[in-house]
């Protein structure tokens, strides 16, 4: 270690340093007759040094010097040692030996390399881990965890490299080809798993609605997929708690056969139901672990029923009906007030098209909207009479006597904070032409959202072209615009879809649909979680004003199948809680929340499920080409093969990686270290004994 004394003052001030000290030290020594001058010349001289030592150092110290420590660091080059933790090499023919042997051979390896490397172990699946955990248990291969983490902790350090050790197979998150290329050091690799052809059938695909109702036929779709399996039949299964409800056969007619397939399901009761799909063949296997797949679906009572009520028809309506009947969970009727009576029980939701016209006020129909608090959403058009509007207490007023109209065009409220729609931010419906608006001031007069203001003739106003209120429990929405059917005929022309037209009115649609809950605890989480993954529940506490709060405590109780119970207890955020359970088994789970510490206590209960998804076991042979492909174009080796001594022997030799030099320069201020005070009062007092001791006084 080098040590140096340094200053920030040119140490052209030690030279006025010296003359002061020396013209002190000659004051006290040397100036005229006194008796220290009868001492003899060398004991005068040792005298004199002392003090101009003494003095010397106190006014150095004035210049602040720091004491520079410089430390030679021989860095040794850095090994990423990166394990694929993920179970599909459990369902290898290979399973026994990685699970047993492999964990301590390569514990072993990395101790060889430490010597020369600095190793660091990790694994990696769905979630990144403490290699010496190796237990290849992880429920997904995803390889974007991994690198994200590498390039933020060692993407800007040198002589670094990673050697991957994985069967090449993802099945979560980015594509590792598309990884690689955002690290600027050699990727290595060690194919693990079994890359030779294999004879395997699975389901590799299920997908279904989440929710679906009673009476009607619930649509699933499933991918087959068969390996080395030409010209073989396979049958496929359906159960729902055991009761066979679907069957079918499928042909396999080709060596690497895929098929994707729709069905649909009879709903014979609601509630929360787990399917079961099994594909069997008659030949052996690679594998059986892959043969099943499951899907839950939670069955409703009925659809939500839509009413799109008009006394006139309009291009509108068919836009508008087309875009709700996108959502399976909707039903959607187009009713002519003019000629038909309209039945408001059963109705979630009512959206008025243009009503009140110039032609029929329909008083009745807003007296049993009221009456049956039946969400509305009104649209407001050329043809809508807007001073009946005013009369029906309907929370805003028209400030439009002349009864003028203009083109308005769509401006997006980013503080919109109700729902979020698939265009936020992209400025879709801001590309649409525009609407036919009523011209002069809307006034509110309750609590509103705007979710889109006017922009007129290129100039931003603050006047809502779609807006939501409530008035006593009843929600309700407003769209000051006809013309909405060439929002989806041009959107399909510039963008060749209607997503976001579709989007826009289903969201606002399942907004309006949507009871208002009035209960103080509320729990949020989805009805169907995967083995493996992370339980997460929300809560929302509310007090006898409707007002979020988080003082009481929040206790939750789990019960399994086997009438097992848990206890748990949710965690308080800023306003609400939450409660993640890392790990359960699959089954059907009933949950008990319960507060307490609050006067009148409350409870909430439900249930869930949690299936298999097997994502691991629907892929079984080992892919050679990803982890190829990244040792190849980031200059990497790639080991095709597990042979340990091989690997070493690379790093070790062939390699030929040497250290890097660095240096550490740390800094102290001179003043702090109590030896060199220590040195001053030495010094000092050193001179005050000889002084005593030869004057004798």
């Amino acid at each position: 270690m080098d040590i140096s004394l340094v200053t920030q003052y040119s140490v052209w001030w030690i030279l006025p340093i010296v003359l002061l000290t020396s013209a002190i030290v000659y004051r006290l020594y040397f100036y005229k007759k006194n008796t220290l001058q009868e001492l003899p010349a060398w004991k005068l001289a040792v005298l004199a040094s002392l003090r101009f030592l003494a003095i010397f150092t106190l006014l150095f110290l004035l210049l602040g010097p720091r004491i520079k420590y410089q430390k030679r660091i021989e860095n040794k080059p850095v090994l990423l040692l990166a394990q694929d933790n993920s179970s599909s090499l459990r369902y290898g023919k290979d399973s026994t030996y990685y699970l047993n042997d492999y964990p301590e051979e390569l514990n072993e390896f990395a101790q060889n390399l430490e010597k020369d490397y600095a190793v660091r172990k990790i694994s990696f699946g769905n979630q990144l881990g403490n290699l010496d955990q190796l237990n290849f248990s992880e429920s997904a291969s995803d390889f974007s965890s991994l690198f994200k983490f590498v390039k933020d902790n060692y993407g800007n350090q040198d002589n670094v490299e990673l050697l991957l050790a994985s069967d090449g197979l993802y099945n979560s998150g980015a594509n590792p080809r598309y990884l690689g290329s955002e690290l600027n050091f050699p990727i290595h690799s060690i194919q693990l798993g079994d890359t030779t052809e294999i004879s395997d059938v699975s389901i590799y695909t299920v997908r279904s609605n989440r929710i679906g109702f009673t009476n009607t036929k619930l649509p699933v779709r499933i991918g087959v997929k068969a390996l080395q399996s030409e010209n073989r039949k396979l049958k496929l299964s359906i159960r729902n708690q055991n009761k066979l409800i679907l069957q079918d056969e499928i042909l396999v007619n080709s060596k690497n056969f895929y098929l994707e397939k729709d069905y649909l399901l009879e709903a014979e009761k609601k509630g929360l139901q787990k399917f079961t799909v099994q594909i069997e063949t008659d030949a052996s296997e690679y594998s059986l672990k892959n043969n099943t797949g499951e899907f839950v679906i939670d069955i409703l009572d009925s659809k939500r029923k839509i009413v799109i009520a008009f006394d006139q028809y309009h291009p509108d309506l068919a836009a508008m009906q087309s875009a709700i009947l996108e959502n399976s969970n909707f039903d959607c009727q187009l009713v002519n007030l003019s000629k038909t009576s309209l039945d408001l029980e059963a109705v979630n939701l009512l959206i008025a098209y243009q009503i009140p016209s110039r032609e029929n006020a329909f008083p009745d129909l807003f007296t049993k909207l009221e009456y049956a608090k039946v969400p509305t959403l009104l649209l407001v058009g050329g043809n809508s009479d807007l001073q009946r509007l005013n009369t029906f207490k309907l929370g805003l007023n028209f400030d439009n006597r002349n009864a003028y109209f203009q083109d308005v065009s769509y401006m997006e409220n980013e503080n919109f904070s109700l729902f979020k729609l698939k265009s936020e931010g992209k400025k879709v419906f801001e590309k649409l032409p525009p609407l036919l608006a009523p011209f002069g001031d809307i006034n509110f007069n309750a609590e509103y959202h705007v979710l889109a203001y006017q922009r007129i003739k290129n100039i931003d106003t603050q006047y809502p072209l779609i807006a939501f209120t409530s008035i006593e429990d009843r929600k309700l929405g407003w769209i000051f615009g006809e013309g909405v059917w060439r929002w989806k005929l041009n959107e399909f022309r510039q963008f060749d879809n209607n997503s976001n037209f579709n989007d826009l009115l289903n969201r606002a649609v399942q907004y309006l649909a949507l009871k208002v809950k009035k209960d103080q605890l509320i729990i949020h989480h989805s009805k169907d979680f995967i083995e493996g993954n992370p339980i997460r529940f929300q809560a929302e506490l509310y007090d006898k004003s409707y007002q979020l709060s988080n003082n009481a405590e929040l206790n939750f109780v789990l019960t399994d199948k086997e009438n097992n119970s848990y206890e748990y207890q949710f965690s308080r955020n800023e306003k609400d809680y939450d409660l993640v359970i890392n790990y359960l088994s699959k089954g059907r789970y009933q949950y008990r929340v319960s507060t307490g510490g609050l006067d009148d206590n409350l409870e909430r209960t439900g249930e869930f499920i949690v299936r298999s998804d097997n994502i691991e076991a629907k892929n079984l042979q080992a892919d050679p080409t990803v982890l190829k492909y990244l040792s190849e174009t980031s200059g990497g080796t790639y080991f095709r093969s597990l042979n340990f001594k091989k690997i070493k022997d690379h790093f070790l030799i062939q390699n030929n990686r040497k250290p890097t030099i660095s240096y550490e320069t740390n800094y102290g201020n001179a003043v702090d270290l109590i030896y060199l005070l220590s040195f001053i009062i030495i010094l000092m007092i050193l001179e005050w004994f000889l002084r005593k001791y030869w004057l004798g006084n």
